[in-house]
């Protein structure tokens, strides 16, 4: 995982759950497979918490 995607993936953790889906545009521009699953898994979070408050 080079050091871009470890800023993607830190940048993912800062969004708010109402955002979950601009993880796609990171996920797009991602270098490695290995950090494009991350985020997928940080998105997928994120909404099971959205739809929690729901």
């Amino acid at each position: 995982m080079t050091d871009f995607d470890k800023k993607l993936i830190e940048k993912a953790e800062r969004f708010s759950r109402h955002d979950y889906r601009d993880i796609d545009v990171l996920i797009a521009i991602a270098e490695s497979d290995l950090a494009r699953e991350r985020l997928k898994i940080i998105r997928w979070e994120l909404y099971d918490l959205l739809k929690e408050t729901i």
